[in-house]
């Protein structure tokens, strides 16, 4: 099989890769950031060398559609262009309910996420607007959507359902779950990585800008922490996580709020952001000496190991515990401090084995091993590409 390129579209980046169609090793990955403002390429190889600057024949306020053509022209120049590939798979955020697994994209799906993009209007409209450049830009190579909420899709009645009277489920008022590409990245990689099956009831963290947690029992997620939106659960960057909505309601008789105001509150200022009134990025709290910065740290990882606790009790206990994505890679302190708040669990980390980041980061005789693994969505698109194109 020839090659496979993935993409990933941001709301102000586009993340692409490039994998063997045999083994699915990855031949570059790259990025472009500060779409809409002031682009920035960067691409890298797996030997260690890199390309970086400014997109050739990108304007500074590009969107996504010209940004994709300044990179497939870039790869192109590289030797990768669409006559090298087999296909192309995309991360799509939300399938609804129509999308439980990948799908070749033909007008009918592309017409179908349309109808999509009042579910995530934050996120939809970037991946669909690449899907349909690329459909543009090279019309005989397949395209293959993949869902972050196919993951969950199996999750029991009772941890999907609103308790809503049920004529808003059945519109499509339920709990979807997200970042399960990711997910499904860290369940197949798990066990080559440790070289020990997967543990039958597994936690997976994954913070990053956007954050969330699921529980996986044999394999499986049965719960998480998102629910029909990409606010709900862990307190975020700038997002909210779960709020009374109460509040909401308050907000809109005792302050005068519409509904753009609310969603510019709930996703653009409040999290991180909110509470610390400094920053929404975990590296300039953590660096910071203002006691605003570190209440904030503290009640993200209070407030995660609270989700935590309740995700243990869908599994009914923990075997093992993943962190993954930027903050659960990178931030030691986050992560010993939501651990700390489970130690009654004999869920532990050892210092310094967590500040240097090792791959296993709890005491060897633990009785739940603590993970960190790298986030690789665009690998599981990947092999999503491979199977459908092969079936």
């Amino acid at each position: 099989m020839k090659n496979i390129l993935v993409l990933n579209a941001g709301s102000s980046s586009l993340k692409f890769a490039i994998f063997s169609g045999r083994e699915l090793d990855e031949i570059l990955h790259g990025q472009v950031d500060g779409l809409g403002s002031t682009p920035v390429f960067a691409a890298k190889w797996p030997g260690g060398t890199a390309h970086s600057g400014a997109v050739p024949d990108l304007p500074r306020d590009a969107g996504h559609a010209k940004a994709l053509a300044a990179v497939l022209g870039w790869l192109r120049d590289n030797h990768n262009g669409p006559e090298t590939l087999a296909g192309s798979g995309h991360r799509i955020v939300h399938g609804g309910d129509i999308y439980t697994g990948p799908v070749i994209v033909d007008d009918l799906v592309l017409a179908n996420l349309d109808e999509l993009r009042s579910k995530a209007p934050l996120h939809l409209p970037f991946g669909i607007s690449a899907l349909r450049r690329m459909r543009q830009l090279a019309p005989e190579l397949p395209q293959v959507a993949c869902f972050d909420t196919a993951f969950h899709a199996d999750q029991p009645d009772t941890d999907v359902r609103l308790p809503l009277p049920r004529k808003f489920h059945e519109k499509g008022y339920h709990r979807y779950g997200f970042h399960g590409l990711n997910y499904e990245h860290v369940v197949t990689a798990l066990p080559d990585l440790t070289g020990k099956p997967l543990p039958k009831r597994l936690l997976i963290a994954h913070l990053g800008s956007g954050a969330s947690m699921v529980a996986v029992k044999d394999g499986t997620g049965v719960a998480t922490t998102m629910g029909y939106s990409t606010a709900d659960g862990l307190v975020m960057s700038t997002r909210s996580g779960a709020l009374d909505p109460g509040v909401l309601i308050a907000l809109m008789r005792d302050e005068g709020m519409d509904l753009k105001q609310l969603e510019d509150l709930l996703y653009r200022q409040s999290g991180l952001l909110g509470l610390s009134g400094i920053s929404g990025d975990m590296r300039e709290l953590l660096a910071s000496e203002d006691p605003r910065a570190q209440a904030a740290v503290d009640y993200y990882c209070y407030w995660a190991a609270r989700h935590a606790g309740s995700l243990i009790t869908a599994l009914g206990g923990i075997d093992g515990l993943v962190f993954t994505a930027g903050v659960g890679e990178n931030a030691a302190p986050v992560r010993a401090g939501i651990v700390n708040h489970l130690n009654w669990l004999d869920v532990a980390v050892e210092n310094q084995r967590n500040v240097a980041g090792e791959m296993e980061i709890s005491p060897p005789d633990a009785t739940c091993p603590v993970w960190i693994i790298k986030a690789n969505e665009e690998l599981a698109i990947a092999h999503h590409v491979r199977r459908m194109l092969k079936g």
